[in-house]
């Protein structure tokens, strides 16, 4: 353990001991972000669904952790004394990210629902690799598909029987047509240049780790959009964890890091991606895709994955060539079944059916 965690645990191990003395409060739900001020994809779904609730207490609790500097560090601490009280007043917390909190002084009482931020796990996470604190003390996480039971246990340390299939609430809008069209629509309005292109997305994973840093794989995108007549465009969304990456200057190359991933998708007529969980969503509009993996085999070595090559619904690319190659010969996986595979639920309905396991949950308790 470092000396920043040793402090920080040495200060929440005696702030505990008071945080004890308060109960648990019945009828309160917890929203508990380190990735953004405000809450927002599934996390957001929820809650504006439960807050129709008046006898609901909801409660947030939301900072957007970099990790990086003096003052991000010290701001996390008095985050991390807020989420003490309020995760161990609750009966029911809902977290999306890996949390040191609930793992280290979750009290008995409280249901802790991973509702993970991505649709599936191409790559190995959580426990399944090194990290600096285990994971433990869910009680629950929900999941698109029977698929990831097994996975899911191991990542988060939690029972098979409580990685529950609802579907992930996230991706409810990829059903609705309505949604794609006016998401398409507006992109194109705002790049005018767009309009009656065909347009390719690039939304690769990072590289590295919390301990080595993270970086981007190398990509010539130049040589790639070269590759096509002027009817072509390349749009970069780059992972949120690669903020500050120089990407080629060129008149149909577009940085679109600041727009939402699920309108991209609407926008965009194909996608290259690696091992990001992105292509789980992306598969539910049945739009082409292509994997550029010039270090398959030894990412499959060093971090591994829970999805086999086999799966993949699209071609493997190891190099530049053989990725502009499939793309001109318009080389098709087979998306409608790696869509069975991890979408049990393909109704648009999966956020009533994650507020119902709330609900359930709360019966349970009284």
């Amino acid at each position: 353990m470092g000396l920043q965690k040793l402090i920080l645990n040495i200060i929440l191990g005696f702030l505990n001991i008071f945080v004890k003395r308060f109960k648990i409060k019945e009828n309160q739900v917890a929203f508990v972000s380190l990735e953004s001020k405000y809450l927002d994809s599934d996390m957001k779904l929820i809650y504006d669904v439960l807050k129709q609730d008046k006898q609901l207490n909801l409660k947030k609790v939301v900072i957007e952790y970099d990790q990086q500097g003096i003052k991000q560090n010290f701001l996390y601490m008095l985050n991390c004394i807020q989420q003490l009280f309020i995760i161990n007043t609750s009966k029911v917390v809902i977290i999306r990210d890996n949390n040191y909190v609930v793992s280290t002084f979750k009290r008995e009482g409280v249901n802790v629902i991973q509702v993970w931020h991505a649709c599936g796990a191409i790559k190995k996470f959580g426990n399944a690799l090194a990290r600096k604190y285990p994971i433990k003390n869910y009680d629950y996480v929900i999941a698109n598909s029977s698929y990831w039971k097994k996975p899911y246990s191991e990542a988060f340390s939690v029972k098979e029987e409580n990685v529950v299939v609802t579907g992930m609430p996230r991706v409810d809008c990829l059903f609705d047509d309505n949604y794609l069209k006016v998401s398409k629509n507006k992109l194109l309005a705002k790049y005018p240049m767009l309009k009656d292109k065909k347009i390719i997305l690039y939304a690769p994973t990072f590289r590295g780790n919390i301990y080595q840093g993270f970086s981007m794989l190398p990509f010539d995108g130049e040589k790639l959009i070269n590759s096509f007549d002027e009817n072509t465009y390349l749009i970069y969304k780059l992972h949120p964890l690669l903020k500050n990456v120089c990407l080629p200057q060129h008149p149909r190359i577009i940085d679109m890091f600041n727009e939402d991933t699920h309108e991209l998708f609407a926008l965009s007529d194909l996608l290259i991606s690696d091992f990001s969980s992105i292509v789980f969503d992306y598969s539910i509009l049945n739009k082409t895709m292509y994997f550029y993996v010039p270090d398959l085999n030894d990412y499959l070595k060093d971090v591994g994955c829970y999805v086999n090559t086999d799966l993949f619904p699209g071609k493997i690319c190891k190099n530049i060539d053989e990725l502009i190659q499939g793309i001109q010969k318009n080389e098709v996986g087979n998306l409608e079944a790696f869509k069975n595979v991890f979408f049990e639920y393909q109704d648009g309905k999966n956020t009533k059916r994650v507020v119902e396991l709330i609900y359930d949950i709360l019966k349970k308790s009284l």
